[in-house]
């Protein structure tokens, strides 16, 4: 498998076994527990609970009724880290997918509308899984960010100022590899 690629997705105690990922809204009704603790971290500030009803154009669906997938290396965020804020993440898996194992997915850049609005329709364009390759270092945006946040002390989301790639899942994992970013 190349990572080039790859889609990627933490890899966390709620879905280390799984055979699929699936959106957050469908753990409501298979993982009361973990839905819970998931929707939670949308409670901290107005803007990030109507993030939860914010509709995907394309996919026709709300932002917890998709499953989010980095098409950012996991080293290369890790790398920004250490090297702009010189902070050393800890251990972290994700899961490697396989790009071509996909459903209908789009890539959402958002650039123009603010955390909680609508998406404008030009930050979301088809997946086009054939010319699809993974990066091997951060967003101009991403790294600016970190920049930002290591001034002040803080920390924060490690894909903040990246694109996503969006699709209503579920996503199998059959193919899929378990890679740790510490490794490029």
């Amino acid at each position: 498998m190349t990572p080039e690629r790859c889609v990627f997705h933490s890899r966390t105690t709620h879905n280390a076994d799984a055979d699929e990922l699936h959106p957050l809204s469908a753990l409501e009704r298979t993982d009361p527990r973990a839905f819970a603790a998931a929707i939670a971290k949308y409670d901290d500030t107005p803007e990030r609970r109507r993030l939860r009803e914010t509709w995907i154009p394309v996919l026709e669906a709300t932002w917890t009724g998709v499953v989010f997938l980095s098409p950012i290396q996991p080293h290369a965020i890790r790398e920004a880290w250490r090297a702009i804020a010189g902070v050393e993440l800890p251990a972290q898996e994700f899961w490697a997918i396989p790009v071509d194992d996909l459903g209908p997915a789009v890539v959402f850049d958002r650039h123009l509308s603010s955390t909680g609005d609508p998406i404008d329709p030009q930050e979301i364009e088809v997946l086009d899984v054939a010319a699809y390759r993974s990066r091997d270092e951060t967003t101009p945006r991403n790294a600016r960010w970190i920049d930002q946040l290591a001034r002040a002390g803080k920390r924060g989301a490690w894909f903040n100022g990246t694109p996503h790639i969006l699709t209503k899942g579920p996503v199998p994992l059959h193919s899929a590899e378990v890679i740790d970013w510490r490794a490029p």
